[in-house]
């Protein structure tokens, strides 16, 4: 009985630091609950509109729990004196139970910290630069698989779901950058890479997973737990196998005599090149692989769901659709092929691109960062280590920027001119030294796939009274639910 008190008072002092002494180190914010925090507070499909909700309440910087503390900053201003203006004490990155479990430790491009982060990012911006990333030179690439889409979407008489043919079109340019190769159309490789990464990304967002940040012995108890680990562990084994066929594959066939191929070429000579040096250790075969799996998973994953969501939206806005078309026609017509330096001439394509980016939040909780120093924000102490969320999806749904932001409405990006206005409040790339570095070859993806798209076809409802809804898959990285339209080409 004794023993049971004592273990009770000692649970009951945990609590109470965890939940209550804890919370006057870090900014006020919504009263989390004991071992869940505030996740059951955020709707798991659209968790983004409870921080747009906290931040009304709070203020544009407050504390979450989910479950472990992180402090939001939810303004364009304060993240731009924050993450912008003090970029290098918001560019850490934090120990987590998943990464550690999927990854065996901070690995990538993404979550690695310090002088390996930096070596590796230095590294994959000047190669992917060398391959044609941000240069007129990958155009042709990118359209050569534009025309493969259309091609493909012109032969289907029936109603289809466009991603399958979407997906195919920005696969191969990823797959061109980091191995070299295309695929056929209704490979049944890249439905299946496809399918792991969308499994992945909604399982690590499930309850159980969460939890294990702040409990890690739960992994124990599965089963009989429902935790999910498992299952996360079996679909990420899938792709770390997927990944490591194609490096062995590279291996093999490497000539260090020639220039490389693609980016594996480059990495492994690079491994090789440092073998004896100093920082060897930051450049090797796993650390290869986990940067590759980067670049596919927020490369691929991001563009294939921000096209869904731009056809879903002509669908459920015929008149967006129809104004495309007569500025496609009006400037560019039917036959001419498109480049880069037609998005001065194009500025309504280029607004509704803005608008899809903004509306659908792809990645509605941005990824976390610690402070690499103590730092002072908006009067409150956040000491060296403290998790940070600069949640952009809050500033795209910020109704004083951008009213009734819940409207899908391109016009809102174009000036009394009609001149296209680029917002610095439309983050989809993130902000700051962890920004995107493949935001410029997503920017090419994107505009000229979806301007081929609209110059060559038209999308209609299956059911011409009832357009498919406007609902997502849960996950940290989303897409549209599964939608059927009909595709008429425009000849």
């Amino acid at each position: 009985m004794i023993v049971l008190l004592a273990i009770s008072v000692l649970f009951a002092a945990y609590l109470y630091y965890e939940f209550v002494g804890k919370r006057k180190k870090y900014p006020p914010g919504p009263p989390p609950l004991p071992l869940l925090g505030n996740l059951l507070q955020m709707d798991q499909t659209y968790p983004e509109k409870a921080f747009v909700e906290w931040g009304k309440k709070y203020g544009p910087i407050f504390t979450v729990w989910i479950p472990t503390p992180i402090v939001i900053i939810n303004e364009y201003e304060l993240m731009k004196e924050t993450v912008i203006k003090q970029g290098d004490i918001f560019a850490g990155r934090p120990e987590m139970f998943i990464i550690d479990a999927l990854l065996k430790g901070n690995y990538g491009l993404l979550f690695t910290r310090g002088q390996m982060w930096r070596e590796n990012r230095r590294f994959a911006l000047h190669v992917l630069r060398d391959f044609g990333v941000g240069r007129n030179q990958l155009h042709s690439q990118i359209m050569e698989q534009a025309t493969e889409l259309i091609s493909n979407l012109h032969q289907q008489k029936a109603p289809i779901n466009v991603r399958d043919y979407i997906l195919f079109a920005v696969a191969n340019v990823i797959n061109t950058v980091t191995f070299g190769k295309v695929w056929k159309f209704g490979d049944p490789e890249i439905f299946k890479l496809k399918d792991r990464l969308e499994r992945l990304s909604k399982e690590s967002m499930g309850l159980g997973m969460l939890l294990l940040e702040s409990f890690p012995f739960l992994r124990h108890l599965e089963p009989p737990l429902n935790i999910g680990l498992k299952r996360v562990m079996a679909v990420n084994n899938e792709i770390i196998d997927f990944l490591f066929e194609q490096i062995n594959q590279h291996k093999e066939a490497l000539d260090e005599s020639q220039p490389p191929k693609d980016f594996t070429d480059a990495y492994l000579m690079e491994i090789r090149k440092r073998a004896n040096g100093p920082d060897a250790e930051y450049f090797t075969e796993w650390q290869m692989m986990a940067s590759v799996y980067d670049i596919w998973g927020a490369g691929f994953e991001t563009t294939v769901a921000t096209l869904q969501f731009a056809i879903i939206y002509l669908l459920n806005y015929p008149e967006v659709q129809r104004k495309l078309h007569e500025e496609m026609d009006g400037v560019i017509g039917r036959e001419q092929e498109l480049t880069m330096d037609d998005q001065k001439r194009l500025p309504y394509l280029c607004a509704t691109i803005q608008e899809v980016q903004r509306a659908s939040n792809v990645a509605p909780i941005n990824f976390v960062r610690t402070t690499t120093e103590d730092i002072v924000v908006a009067g409150y102490l956040l000491r060296k280590g403290t998790n940070v969320i600069p949640q952009m999806p809050s500033v795209h749904l910020d109704d004083k920027l951008f009213p009734d932001p819940e409207r899908f409405d391109p016009k809102r990006h174009l000036d009394k001119q009609r001149n296209f206005v680029k917002s610095d409040y439309v983050m989809p790339f993130s902000l700051g030294k962890r920004a995107c570095m493949g935001e410029s070859l997503a920017r090419m993806e994107l505009f000229l796939f979806l301007g081929t798209m609209v110059q060559k076809c038209e999308f209609q409802s299956v059911d011409k009274d009832a357009p498919p809804k406007i609902a997502v898959t849960p996950g940290f990285l989303r897409s549209p639910l599964p939608f059927e339209c009909i595709v008429v080409p425009r000849y």
